[in-house]
């Protein structure tokens, strides 16, 4: 005669509660192979411990009850169909999880940098190394004003691409010889990409591309549209008088100070020009 076992039994040699053998029981899962109607015990069959093993291994790999409860009644070459869908699941899950962790490395390596800028309103050099940024052509802009459209459509974007986004953005124009702040216009607007995702379906204003890696000439300042020019101008005499060779762009990075809704915007800005 075939062993049986108590719930209790059960419960000790497969490491799963009472409470959830019976709960698998109320849901057909997993049931008994009888119950004494005198006592309302549940027993089991030595043999049935083999489709416990089965549901735990599913479980394991996020397989939820009600996909287990259907798999029971699959055939062997169902079943195999079935484990591999499950392990199409889990690759999408671990790719997913390899991008949070992306993002997450970038967005800490981005607040290190915010945060070693201590110099401000003083020209200082830095390495940097390259990183791809998601870009928009705007219209006839500078930095008097930019329309929160531009930064909206980029985050559109990456919304739609369902991918990390970032809390920095940026500009880029010619570095020249300007007059005023007025002369400066940009020739894109940019925000940083988190991640090594390809992005499928971009809009035709909208480009990805890559900044370089190298050494950068920079000038950080808290932002006003008074004090901007004049910390540009501080940067070109800097090149100009240490007769530099750059790459003619301006990049232009902007970052909030803080992150509270009731607290008063402030953001920092660095501009930097890349030396050849």
């Amino acid at each position: 005669m075939e062993q049986t076992y108590s719930i209790g039994e059960v419960a000790k040699l497969t490491n799963i509660s009472i409470q959830t053998l019976r709960y698998y029981d109320q849901i057909g899962l997993f049931k008994p192979s009888y119950v004494d109607e005198k006592t309302n015990y549940r027993y089991y069959k030595d043999s049935q411990l083999y489709y416990l093993d089965i549901i735990k291994s599913l479980k394991y790999v996020g397989t939820s009850l009600d996909e287990i409860k259907e798999a029971q009644q699959f055939t062997p070459a169902q079943l195999l169909t079935f484990l591999e869908q499950q392990e199409s699941v889990i690759e999408e899950r671990i790719n997913r999880l390899v991008e949070i962790q992306q993002s997450l490395f970038k967005s800490k390596k981005q607040m290190q940098e915010q945060i070693a800028i201590t110099v401000f309103n003083e020209v200082y050099e830095k390495d940097e190394e390259a990183t791809r940024i998601l870009t928009i052509a705007p219209k006839q802009l500078n930095p008097s004003y930019i329309p929160n459209s531009y930064y909206s459509s980029l985050l559109k974007t990456l919304e739609i691409e369902n991918t990390t986004i970032s809390s920095r953005y940026g500009c880029m124009f010619k570095y020249a010889a300007y007059e005023n702040i007025e002369e400066i216009m940009y020739n894109h607007i940019f925000t940083p990409l988190l991640t090594d995702r390809y992005i499928t379906n971009l809009p035709p204003e909208m480009d990805v591309q890559t900044t370089p890696e190298g050494r950068y000439i920079c000038i950080a300042f808290k932002f006003t549209v008074f004090t901007y020019f004049e910390q540009y101008i501080k940067l070109r005499h800097y090149i100009e008088k240490n007769e530099l060779a750059v790459i003619p762009i301006v990049y232009e990075i902007f970052m909030p100070t803080n992150y509270a809704p009731n607290e008063t915007d402030e953001f920092i800005v660095e501009l930097k020009v890349k030396r050849k």
